[in-house]
């Protein structure tokens, strides 16, 4: 059994870490929790992410560890590589890693080695806004650093603009201090042009979204697999993410290629990744949205129900320095889901599924997993969400086929009781939650 090092563990990790086949092959020493918890005040005066990575491999250093990870976006995978350099064990190149983390410096690379895949884009400051110079309404703007759809929105002239990059004086604060351990990783591996609190301008993409699961191993680039990404009608909400794609084979193949050269030519190795893209079936074109240079953990059991390996598995022996041995299509189910459940106005949340009904959900159908993103008492805007839309449960299934699976869903959705009441008061949104300082979406990307 071999020991891994799991940084700044979310629940998607605990979860995953505590299945008894993976818990038969290593041994996970969870760290990193603190950061959780870490007051503003000793972020902002006392905290220097590369001494707490040296402190963190000091502290474990006599642990006889096989590998460390970290599934989160900010800071975990970043972290984990920092960790790896000094205890000298398998890992992805951190000025990789940070950079690809970063929108505006993704797009360098994107433009450099698939500049077919790469829309046009440009950095704007919010603290000294300025209409980009290249690009013409309308157009996307997003932070450099960012997660799930937060601040992330379509701008059609100035006004829309002045409104996107409009933040109180305890935001701007709050931000920088939040920013702070991603803005010493810049200074080191980026020439800072642009800094954690930029945001980009971005060629207005759309049609149909999609992420491609992969990882690297010795240089060698795999794509695991392509998960169609389903809105709600009508709105940039996730509904649900469908494994495998329904793309024609072609359009998939080129997907492939596309992310094969930009993840060899990004430098990335020793680790999971997923990378999001657009395909436009009019203009038959492909566009990277963006790259997450962490594993997949949302759908980590979509790729074990369809493939017979979860993404933990896979990022487990990366890290550990063991032969992944990955062979496509050896799961029990030949499609799987991860759905979203949401509601569109606020609410505050009256009840929730007790443990056993959501025990008698999994037992339903085997390989189905529920998360409950809410507590009695919650108002859903309190916790970190897309622009327009609030989370409260996300269901993981899979089925011998997609009429199977939603039939499947439906059932187990009529399981799950949740009650919602008029929510009083305004929206504020939390910026520490359960994913780290800022989640993958990833949060993914992650729903």
């Amino acid at each position: 059994m071999k020991r891994i090092l799991v940084l700044c563990p979310g629940p998607w990790d605990r979860q995953a870490l505590a299945d008894p086949a993976l818990r038969a092959r290593y041994e996970p020493v969870l760290a990193g929790e603190e950061l959780y918890d870490l007051p503003l005040v000793r972020l902002a005066c006392f905290f220097d992410i590369f001494s707490y990575a040296r402190r963190v491999a000091q502290a474990h250093r006599g642990a006889r560890l096989a590998g460390v990870i970290g599934t989160g976006d900010y800071p975990g995978c970043m972290l984990a590589a920092l960790v790896a350099v000094e205890l000298g064990l398998p890992t992805p190149p951190a000025s990789a890693v940070v950079r690809l983390s970063h929108k505006f410096y993704s797009r360098e690379i994107q433009r450099r080695v698939v500049p077919e895949a790469t829309p046009a884009f440009e950095a704007i400051d919010p603290l000294a806004p300025r209409e980009p110079r290249t690009l013409p309404y309308p157009f996307f703007v997003k932070p450099v650093k960012g997660t799930m759809s937060f601040r992330a929105q379509r701008v059609s002239g100035p006004a829309a603009l002045r409104q996107a990059l409009r933040f109180s004086l305890a935001e701007r604060i709050t931000g920088q201090i939040m920013l702070k351990p991603f803005s010493q990783l810049l200074r080191t591996y980026t020439d800072g042009r642009v800094p954690a609190h930029a945001f980009i301008a971005e060629e207005p993409l759309s049609e149909v979204q999609v992420t491609v699961d992969g990882f690297v191993e010795g240089g060698r680039v795999v794509v695991m697999g392509i998960v169609d990404s389903v809105m709600y009608p009508g709105t940039i909400s996730f509904q649900r993410f469908e494994l495998p794609s329904r793309l024609p084979a072609g359009v998939q193949a080129r997907m492939v290629d596309i992310v094969t050269r930009l993840m060899a030519g990004a430098g990335f190795d020793q680790s999971c990744f997923n990378v999001e893209l657009f395909y436009d079936p009019a203009r038959d074109t492909i566009h990277v949205i963006e790259v997450n240079p962490r594993m997949s953990y949302q759908f980590s059991s979509l790729y074990e129900r369809v493939s017979g390996k979860s993404t933990f598995d896979i990022q487990l022996a990366l890290a550990a320095g063991e032969p992944v041995g990955w062979t496509p299509g050896q799961g029990p189910d030949r499609a799987a889901a991860s759905f979203v459940m949401r509601r569109f106005t606020d609410a505050r949340v009256l009840s929730v599924p007790t443990r056993e009904q959501i025990a008698r959900a999994e037992q339903r159908y085997e390989g189905t997993t529920v998360k409950v993103l809410c507590a009695v008492g919650d108002r859903l805007s309190t916790h970190y969400q897309d622009v327009g839309s609030f989370r409260y449960a996300i269901v993981n299934m899979s089925a011998p086929t997609y009429d199977e699976l939603h039939a499947r869903y439906r059932e187990v959705e009529r399981m799950l009781p949740f009650a919602f009441g008029r929510s009083a008061g305004g929206a504020a949104m939390r910026t520490i939650h359960e994913g780290g300082l800022d989640d993958h979406a990833q949060e993914h990307h992650d729903a």
